[in-house]
Parts: structure tokens; C-alpha cells; sequence
């Protein structure tokens, strides 16, 4: 005998009246019809928009990651020439070593019709690693919350795109202590000196830089000699639920930490939209000259080019330009966005003092943020199984003993008739 309303009545094997039988067939066939509906729905929601958002607004405990500021060379400010002079290499090597030291839209304009070991040479790394400046010879002082250090022992060095720069607050080098701001602390800032002309990102802790990551900064991201500069800034904070780890990537339509992006080689520990854009752009110049840009071969675990394949990019540049990265999004997202921009350069005779001094830069929080943004899973297996027994329990008065049940009646008690 089963408890499960009606089954009695149909499948028993003693003398029952057929239209006893009829009815609960009818009722038993009518419950199906209504359970199939109802899980549908279930199914449904559970498969479609299965991630929404929340506004939180319990910023009194919220810790929030301060931006990472990357400081890059910019450009050639006579380092080449002084390198060729002190190695006492041939002038001829001047326009090369400029295209091949530093990023540039075109690659190497002059790989494809130079001479080796006149115009150009096979072993150019070596040299752009003498030519582009150390952090101590881009920087000096640097001060955090009113409170002073030397620069380059929180700016580290980081391969980028645009070749080895100088990062603060990077959570890509394995720092685990990002540094952030709160109520308690209030809204500390990054005060730095630059003496050498700069190019300044200000971007996530968890960003890789590459040229396909816009930079918020705009036009005013370069620093020249003598420059004041301040950047004010709010931030835009996207958090998930624990909920959201059980939908697939799919259903929550972003791609935790954790997750692979569907790229072969993928070169990275953890899922980050720019890092995503960084190694599409190296599998495309892969895909196209069998090779990628010398600055990001060691980040993509990709060849590197030789001067034959620097050529391939430069003949290829237009196409490499328009190529479409279709990267998921990160589910983990802090953006932020500038409030104001201060970018004065100090014109006129310079005083000494100034001219050592050089540029200086300040980045800091207009204020701390009362509102992030909140991934919540809709419905997670654990409520699709819950929807799944009520429907159950509704149509059929049924639980996880009845279906032990039918398996015995059905299975075992069956046979021995």
C-alpha cells in the first residue's frame, strides 16, 4: 500500500470498481497535468534570469578597496641616445630601439625594411631593459595618509602592455593586504613626485592594464614636467551572495574569480575582464603573425615576436586594431570614476627646487560610498528542490518516502505476484 493519494485505486491488483478506478485515474492524470505546469514555471525561473540585484545601503562596516595607480614611462627622453653612446652602438639603431622600447599604435614601423646589426638588431631586449628607466629614476617621494615612504616599496614593478611599469596597490603581484578605506580611517590619499615624464592609470586592484582598457583619466593621464595633478574620485562597487557560486556561469551571466574564461592557455590565477582583453589581444596577434608584442609575451605565456614578426604586426596593425574581444564579465566588479581633475602644468622660469622636485600627484576618495550593488541567486538548486517537493507534496501528498515506496511496490512487491 502506498500513501500517495489515488495510486491505491488505479494500480491495485484486488477486486476494485472500474469506476472507482476511472475517477482516480481522472484525478490522477489531472494532478500530473498541474504538477508538469507549475514545474515548468519552477524550471523556468530557475534557468532564466536566475541572478538580480539588490541596492545595500549598510555602508557603516564596508571596506573599500583603494585604486591601483600604475605610473609608465612614456616615452623616449633621450634615453636611447644616451644608451647607444654608451654602449657605443652604431646612431643608425636611434628609430629603432624608440619603436621597439616603448609602445606605440604602430609596433615597429621600421622592422619590415631594416638592415640587422645596422638598423636594427635580433637581441633587442636586452637593450630596452638598459634604456627604459628603475623606478628610483622615475620617482622619489611618496606619502600615504599624510604619512611618508620611498616610493619604490609600494610601487613594484609590473609587466604591462606598455612594457615594465610601477604599480601601488596591485593585487596581481600576490599582495593579500589591499589597502582600503572605511569609516574609521576616512578618506586617506596617495601623494607621489614623478621626475621624469609619466603616464598615471588609475584603475582596480585586481586589473591587468593593457591599451584595450580604457583609462579613466583621459587625455590628462600624462604627466609632463612640471605638472600638479589631483584625481577625485567616487567608486561603483559590485558584490555577489554566497548564492551566486551555485549558479552556473550562464544563469548568473558573469564569471566568478575562480572560473575560466573559454580561451585555451588561459595564463591567469584568477578571472578579471582586463585580463581577459589583455590575452584576447595576444591570441589575436598570435592568430594572425604566430607571435605576440615582446612587453606581453611573459603575461600571455605566448612567443614572443622577432623583428620578422614585429613587421607582421605593423602590416597587420589595422586589423589588430578593430579586433572584437568578447570577454564575459567579472561578477566581482569595483569601478571607479572620476569626480574631478585637476592637471595643472607649472609654466614660466622654474625655480630649481621645483625643477628637482618635478611633478606631483595626489589621488583620493570625494567621499566614501553609501550604496554598492549586490548579485543574489533568484533561485539556487536548493530552492528548485524545494519548489520541486512542494509540488510534490500539493498534487501528489507525496515525500521522499513515497518514492521509496513505489520503487517497492513497482519493483520488488510486483514480482512476487
Amino acid at each position: 500500500m502506498s500513501n500517495l493519494h489515488g495510486i491505491n485505486n488505479v494500480f491495485s491488483i484486488s477486486h476494485i470498481n472500474y469506476f472507482k478506478r476511472i475517477f482516480w485515474a481522472v484525478v490522477l492524470i489531472s494532478s500530473c497535468l498541474g504538477a508538469s505546469i507549475i514545474l515548468q514555471s519552477a524550471l523556468k525561473l530557475f534557468s532564466t534570469g536566475a541572478a538580480s540585484y539588490s541596492v545595500e545601503t549598510n555602508y557603516l562596516d564596508w571596506n573599500t578597496p583603494f585604486p591601483a595607480v600604475t605610473v609608465c614611462e612614456q616615452s623616449d627622453n633621450g634615453r636611447v641616445k644616451a644608451f647607444l653612446n654608451q654602449y657605443k652602438l652604431s646612431p643608425n639603431l636611434s628609430s629603432f630601439y624608440k619603436a621597439v622600447a616603448f609602445w606605440n599604435l604602430k609596433y615597429c614601423r621600421t622592422c619590415g625594411s631594416c638592415t640587422i646589426n645596422d638598423t636594427c638588431v635580433e637581441n633587442f631586449e636586452e637593450g630596452i631593459q638598459k634604456i627604459r628607466h628603475r623606478c628610483s629614476e622615475l620617482l622619489t617621494d611618496c606619502w600615504w595618509g599624510g604619512r611618508y615612504f620611498k616610493c619604490c616599496d609600494e610601487f613594484h614593478p609590473i609587466e604591462t602592455e606598455y612594457g615594465v611599469c610601477y604599480v601601488f596597490n596591485s593585487a596581481i603581484l600576490g599582495n593579500n593586504s589591499i589597502l582600503t578605506v572605511n569609516r574609521k580611517v576616512g578618506l586617506i590619499d596617495l601623494v607621489f613626485t614623478a621626475i621624469e615624464l609619466v603616464t598615471v592609470r588609475i584603475h582596480a586592484p585586481d586589473d591587468v592594464l593593457s591599451a584595450a582598457f580604457e583609462n579613466i583619466l583621459g587625455d590628462l593621464a600624462s604627466l609632463p614636467l612640471v605638472t600638479e595633478f589631483e584625481a577625485i574620485l567616487k567608486v561603483e562597487q559590485t558584490v555577489n551572495d554566497v548564492s551566486v557560486s551555485s549558479l552556473s556561469g550562464t544563469m548568473r551571466g558573469c564569471l566568478l574569480k575562480d572560473d575560466v574564461p573559454p580561451y585555451s592557455g588561459w595564463p591567469f590565477n584568477r578571472y578579471t575582464y582586463s585580463g581577459c582583453l589583455l590575452f584576447c589581444r595576444a591570441l589575436a596577434q598570435f592568430n594572425s603573425c604566430n607571435c605576440t608584442h615582446h612587453f606581453m609575451a611573459n603575461i600571455a605565456k605566448i612567443p614572443a615576436c622577432t623583428i620578422k614578426g614585429l613587421s607582421c604586426l605593423y602590416q597587420n596593425r589595422d586589423e589588430l586594431l578593430k579586433y572584437e574581444c568578447n570577454c564575459p564579465m567579472a561578477c566581482d566588479e569595483t569601478i571607479y570614476k572620476i569626480v574631478h581633475l585637476f592637471h595643472n602644468r607649472v609654466s614660466g622660469n622654474l625655480s630649481p627646487e621645483l625643477m628637482k622636485r618635478g611633478s606631483r600627484a595626489r589621488v583620493r576618495f570625494a567621499q566614501l560610498p553609501s550604496l554598492r550593488v549586490r548579485r543574489l541567486a533568484i533561485r539556487d538548486t536548493l530552492g528548485l528542490v524545494v519548489d520541486i517537493g512542494g509540488v510534490g507534496g500539493v498534487f501528489f501528498g507525496a515525500s521522499l518516502l513515497s518514492i521509496i515506496e513505489l520503487i517497492y511496490l513497482f519493483c520488488i512487491r510486483w514480482n512476487k505476484y
